[in-house]
This record gives C-alpha cells, structure tokens and sequence, in this order.
C-alpha cells in the first residue's frame, strides 16, 4: 500500500491546505498562551504520570460524554499515531479485522506486527443520484456482516473509526453494538478510533465510551490535534477498559513520552470550553453549507457528520493536481482501500472565506474542461 497524509506543506506551494482536518478557528489563544507562559518549564523533566492532565481528561470526559472515569483508565501518548502504534504492539496480534476505508496508520500499525488484516464488510455500491439522496451518512460504514466475519474469522483485534476517516460517517448504534458484542464473543480488543467525534452535534450520544463497563476489552483514542487545531504539538490519549490491556501498553510507552509544553497545552486546552462552545456549531453549519455548493458543482458528496467532507469528481480530471496550480491542496484518497470507485477527495471544513475560495477555483478547474 502507498502510506500517504495530507498536510504535505512542505513539498508544495500552498496558500490554502484543505488536506487536513482541523478545527477551522485555529490554535485556541489559551494554547499559545500556555506555550509562551510555560516556556521556562521546558528545561523540566515532564511528569512521567501526566498526573494533572490525566485528572482534567477525566473532568473533561465528565462534562462532555457524563463519563464516569478514573485517572488510571488514561493513557496519554505523544499523539493519537503513538498509542495507535503502542496499543497494537502491547496486543501483538495474530488477525485483525479493521473498518475499510480507514486511515492508514491502523494497518501501518498491524503490518508490524506481522499480523493478517481482514477488511470489515462496508457498504461499496455508491451510484450518484442514490448517493445525494441519502441523509442517513451510512455509505462504506461497517454493517452486520462485520459482526459476522469476527464470529467466523475469530479475530485477536478489532480496529473501528468512528466517525470514519475518510468518509465522516458514524457507525449505527445498533450495529455498532453486535461488533462489540460479537467481539467480545470471541475475546477479540476492539480499538475505536473517535478523534473526530466531538465535531459530531450528538457526540456524548455516540462515544462508546458508555460501553466500557460492559465490554472492557475495548480503547478508545482520542486526539487534540485536529479539535484544537495543533498537529505540531503531539498529544492524545486512549481510555482503557481493561487494566490489563493498559498496563501491558504503558510499558511499552517511553518515559516522558508526553513533555512539559504538550503537558501545559493539554491542560489549558480542556479548560478552554468557549472555543468549542464557538467553533462547533460554526463548522457544522459550515460543513452544511459546503455540502450543497459541493452538489450544485455536480459532485457526489457523502453526508459526513464531521469536519471534513468526501466527495467523488465524475469528471475525468486529477482535481488534486488542478487545485494545486492555484495554491490549493486538498486531499486525494486514491489510496484508500475499500472506496469502489477513483476519483474520491476529501476536503476539510475551513472558514466561510476559504471555503467559498475552494469552490471558486473547484469552479473555474470545471469551466476550463
């Protein structure tokens, strides 16, 4: 497989980066703040326990999910790629059955480990006009049969996303719950992936962290870098059900592998509840928004409940390389196994201005054909 991400800055003239999914304000001002005030107390050693910010997790969680959690259940990692890559290590599994089309760092993860991947069952049949008609966001998301190949293929680990990467749907509860339970069957760990859940209107709904009393053989992840718009500084943290599974992963952790500014920024990140308070609300509307300007350019657009949309192009054009000769860098996901068709691109939910300056160029690329 070709392992790529967006956010590839670095090789290209960039003026817009729609490739990665960040929250459209920007880095929070009590983040920078945190940086500038704590500058000095980079030259500690970090608390190795993260015992402050383990706290604030689990006030945070309280306040957003009503999730009843103890600072033991955290594990914090030098973002959501190293407890990803850590969890799997600690687990060294056989087989895995992961949710397809998903992001790449799962099976990066799993081929490690010398480990044979199975693709979940998802819906793979996406015919346009159906497609714009369709407002329930189940399209490529895992269905029952999945809960029947982990009863069949008695796989060691389970991997879910949710909402998915890179479609942005949430998996049905109802469905959702016969993974688990068919898992839990066959003494499968389940990791679910909900980085981008908090940018979902029925978030504390959603989380499976409410399942973790019934099925403790489950890690969810969750992430700072794209709720608060800081990819540069690494911080995220799993919620473990089994103490075990946790502390065969915290072994395997460097020490410090969380340092004193990541440490200071997480704190002042989860206190800062105006910033989501604002933004939120702001990027579901202007995902909305997107999605219909998106459809009247004539593009397939699947419902994502997050803040990044996938769309597939029906003309025969490279619509990554167009944009990029106007500055505009989207993300193109060709490499995405488990996506029936090419053509698919999945773009992030920016501001007004810059949203309505992707589908001026989207415009004009088309006009030219």
């Amino acid at each position: 497989m070709n392992y790529e991400h967006g956010g590839d800055i670095y090789n290209n003239d960039i003026t817009l980066d729609f490739s990665v999914n960040l929250n459209a304000f920007g880095m929070p001002d009590s983040v920078k703040k945190a940086i500038t005030d704590n500058i000095d107390a980079a030259q500690n050693y970090p608390d190795p326990e993260c015992t402050e910010l383990k706290d604030a997790i689990v006030e945070w969680e309280n306040r957003h999910t009503g999730a009843k959690l103890v600072p033991e259940q955290i594990i914090c990692g030098n973002g959501a790629s190293e407890l990803i890559n850590t969890i799997i290590q600690a687990s060294w599994p056989r087989t895995a059955i992961i949710q397809s089309p998903g992001f790449y760092g799962y099976e990066r993860s799993l081929e490690a480990t010398d480990c044979h991947i199975y693709r979940g069952d998802s819906m793979s049949v996406m015919p346009g006009v159906k497609l714009r008609s369709d407002r329930e966001g189940i399209y490529f998301m895992p269905t029952e049969k999945m809960a029947e190949q982990i009863k069949s293929e008695r796989p060691d680990m389970v991997v879910l996303c949710n909402p998915s990467n890179p479609v942005g749907s949430c998996i049905r509860e109802d469905i959702l719950k016969k993974i688990l339970v068919s898992a839990r069957e066959v003494k499968a760990r389940i990791i679910i992936d909900e980085c981008f859940l908090p940018f979902c209107s029925d978030f504390a709904g959603r989380s499976a962290v409410r399942f973790l009393e019934e099925f403790p053989n489950m890690m969810i992840i969750r992430a700072f870098t794209k709720l608060y718009a800081m990819p540069g500084i690494r911080l995220g943290y799993a919620i473990s059900g089994a103490r075990l599974w946790g502390s065969q992963t915290l072994k395997l952790l460097p020490e410090w592998n969380v340092g004193t500014l990541s440490q200071a920024v997480g704190l002042a990140a989860l206190k800062d509840e105006k910033y989501l308070e604002e933004s939120l609300p702001y990027i579901r509307q202007e995902r909305d928004e997107l999605m219909q300007k998106l459809l009247f350019l004539g593009m397939d657009v699947i419902p994502g409940k997050a803040n990044f949309l996938l769309f597939r192009c029906s003309h025969q054009i490279d619509l990554k390389q167009a944009l990029l000769q106007k500055g505009i860098l989207i993300r193109a996901c060709d490499n995405y196994p488990g996506l029936p068709h090419a053509g698919f691109y999945r773009i992030c939910v920016r501001n007004q201005e810059d949203n309505q300056k992707l589908l001026d160029a989207i415009q004009d690329v088309l006009s030219e054909l």
